[in-house]
């Protein structure tokens, strides 16, 4: 069978959590050698795609002059069987010739419109009840997703499969030491709907009992960072919050092993990779209670109220003072961690493309 897939966002050199979850699952499905594979590339691939059953098809051009050339491509040359978008929306709402299978990330367009950059509310709002009609089937990387698409649009249950993400970890790991003590560790783009202000207030409250903590935030500035930024330079205890734009993903498992905590505070997720990343590198876990994180973490982090700074302080203060809760929390990340996988990620995925054979 010849499966199409929208590899774009998998190709960038820094990856949030869309580009980890293209990259890895296109690096463990395109080693099923009975397949064949097309992807559809705006940027040169990693060099680990190229193998005997992959084309590449790379058009570095505009996004928009790129989904055009696609649409055509597909409607006329129809030159796969099935084809998977990732995460775009524009084209399994047009195309028709080719059957479509569209992942389903999030809904933060439709739920937190004012926490989400403006021009992919827009466009999503534009494009999304076409894409959920005319898409064979859908794919929810959570089951919160999957009630969010039948609540908001009601999607036939049954059109919409569940496939968890998995811990996504560079197998190269490139050190990475940080000259601080306690780590307080935040991961994420630094945008609004991370509620990284808060973790900020709730950080300066924390300062205030155990001197020696430190917090690191990792991730690039998003849009609407003006209100973190003011937070970060009006806290008490600037001197001790630090930010890393430039991670790679070599340099994060380093990063992760140094933490004392991972705080994931954020307001909503489809999935939220960060916090599994976390429990996989055996460090203790606060996240939400919200959206799709009880989901994912299970028993095994500490959840709280994402809108109560005097929660999320006094969680980290828990963990950071109680080495035998923060020992109980490695032990069971570490367990949990372990029933997420990118091969079953990548089988589960093959499976229902293939089905529309």
């Amino acid at each position: 069978m010849i499966i199409g897939i929208d590899a774009r966002e998998g190709a960038k050199r820094q990856r949030a959590g869309k580009g980890e979850y293209v990259y890895q699952l296109v690096s463990h499905i395109i080693k099923h050698p009975e397949h064949r594979f097309v992807l559809f590339l705006d940027s040169d691939p990693p060099s680990e795609w190229q193998r005997a059953n992959v084309k590449l098809v790379v058009w570095k051009t505009g996004a928009l002059l790129w989904q055009k050339l696609m649409f055509w491509y597909l409607e006329i040359c129809r030159p796969v069987d099935v084809y998977f978008s990732t995460t775009s929306l524009i084209l399994p709402a047009i195309v028709r010739s080719v059957p479509v299978i569209t992942a389903l990330m999030d809904f933060v367009s439709f739920l937190f419109p004012a926490r989400h950059d403006l021009k992919a509310v827009l466009l999503e709002r534009m494009w999304m009840r076409p894409a959920l009609r005319y898409s064979r089937k859908l794919i929810a990387i959570s089951n919160n997703t999957k009630q969010d698409a039948i609540k908001l649009f009601k999607v036939n249950p049954d059109k919409i499969s569940v496939i968890h993400l998995a811990p996504s970890l560079a197998a190269t790991e490139e050190n990475y030491p940080l000259p601080y003590r306690k780590i307080v560790l935040g991961v994420g783009t630094l945008e609004p709907r991370k509620n990284i202000e808060r973790l900020v207030s709730a950080f300066n409250q924390v300062k205030a009992e155990i001197r020696d903590a430190t917090l690191v935030l990792v991730g690039r500035w998003g849009w609407q960072s003006a209100g973190i930024k003011g937070v970060i330079a009006a806290s008490p205890v600037k001197s001790d919050i630090h930010v890393l734009e430039d991670i790679t993903s070599a340099q994060k498992p380093s990063i992760y092993k140094q933490a004392a905590v991972l705080v994931f505070p954020s307001l909503y997720e489809g999935f939220g990779l960060p916090p599994l990343e976390a429990m996989a590198m055996g460090v203790p876990v606060i996240t939400s209670n919200v959206s799709s994180l009880p989901e994912i973490v299970g028993d095994a982090a500490i959840m709280v109220n994402p809108n109560s700074v005097e929660a999320i302080a006094g969680a980290i203060k828990q963990v950071l003072q109680n080495p035998v809760l923060a020992a109980e929390l490695k032990r069971k990340g570490l367990a949990r961690a372990q029933i997420f996988d990118w091969e079953t990620v990548a089988s589960q995925t093959l499976a229902i493309l293939t089905g529309l054979k």
